[in-house]
């Protein structure tokens, strides 16, 4: 009868270690969770606030009969709305600030890049001038 007892406590401390390790299973999961969550959530932010300062852009662009692109992409005041845009939709979703903003015409194409925690983000719209020397 001795035996028996003896099995059954080294059985409760399996079962102990087991539900141990089941818990920290369950507790690392649920970080790795979170973590993708919020990864996912500033990768969201920054791509709305990039497309919020490229749709600044291209009305500033719009709002010009023939724009001048190169001096449309370096007016800071061009560059400081699309900032604003960006930032108040940053905000809007939870994130912060953008970092660098950069307004750029070459190959077709008016481009608007920003950098939210650490991500690249960019987008843009046609523009021929932005084709010619």
């Amino acid at each position: 009868m001795e035996s028996l007892r003896d099995e059954r406590g080294q059985a409760l401390v399996v079962l102990v270690l087991l539900l141990g390790l089941a818990s920290v299973v369950v507790i690392g999961l649920r970080t790795a969770q979170d973590r993708l969550f919020a990864v996912t959530h500033v990768h969201r932010a920054g791509e709305a606030a990039v497309e919020a300062a490229a749709q600044s852009v291209a009305d500033a662009y719009a709002a010009r009969r023939r724009p001048d692109v190169n001096g449309l992409v370096a007016d800071p005041r061009v560059v400081e709305e699309a900032r604003a845009a960006a930032d108040a939709l940053a905000r809007e979703n939870g994130a912060a600030s953008p970092g660098d903003l950069e307004v750029t015409c070459s190959g077709g194409k008016i481009q608007v890049r920003l950098v939210l925690a650490g991500y690249a983000h960019h987008a843009g719209f046609s523009a021929p001038e932005c084709s010619r020397p």
